[in-house]
């Protein structure tokens, strides 16, 4: 017969023994070289071509949303401080090949837009309408798919405070830089292609 404070500490180390191994296991599962990539590669998209984006597995959000996070944080700033500098200076890639028709890398438009209202603060809820959606064109690029809401707080001519914004629809396109997602490319779906824009 085992004595009873044997079989305490037996258990105890079991306990501690799985739960140091599922810890494990699922740190593994969520670093940025273990998302589920589809091993063929597809064309860029663009806003009339938008199929084959899915719902992107726990892993692959927890891998991604830091760089979601982080794009909208600048994005937010750059409207609120009026400077387009500051977002530029952390994806600099958005400088380039801009469209403000197509909506393609149209952040400077945003940002002088809400100028005329002097926003002195904002929320972009990525995820407000529906989750973020992805499409993998390899295991170093990704598209990610947002439907959110974005708002900015200003103040009327009385001195209440208003919000302005609204609903948007954008396609991020993220790349592996130095072992971590960047956006260096962005897709406003624009007025024009709103209702052709089905996920």
């Amino acid at each position: 017969m085992v004595p009873r404070s044997t079989c305490k500490r037996i258990t105890k180390a079991n306990a501690i023994f799985t739960v140091l191994v599922v810890s494990i296991i699922l740190f593994a599962s969520c670093s940025p070289d273990n998302l589920s990539a589809p091993t063929s590669s597809s064309s860029i998209t663009t806003s009339s071509n938008i199929s084959g984006f899915i719902e992107p597995d726990p892993g692959t959000f927890v891998a991604l949303m830091p760089a979601l996070r982080e794009y909208f944080y600048y994005r937010k700033q750059a409207v609120i401080t009026g400077n387009i500098e500051k977002l530029w200076a952390h994806f600099p890639e958005l400088k380039n090949d801009v469209n403000f028709e197509k909506g393609i890398n149209s952040e400077e438009l945003i940002v002088t837009n809400y100028q005329s209202l002097k926003p002195f603060d904002g929320n972009i809820f990525p995820e407000h309408f529906e989750r973020f959606k992805v499409k993998f064109i390899n295991e170093q690029q990704v598209e990610v798919l947002v439907h959110g809401i974005e708002l900015y707080t200003w103040l009327d001519e009385s001195h209440k405070f208003d919000d302005s914004g609204g609903e948007f629809k954008v396609v991020l396109y993220l790349h592996m830089k130095e072992g971590r997602w960047v956006v260096y490319k962005t897709d406003e779906v624009t007025l024009m292609e709103w209702q052709q824009f089905s996920p």
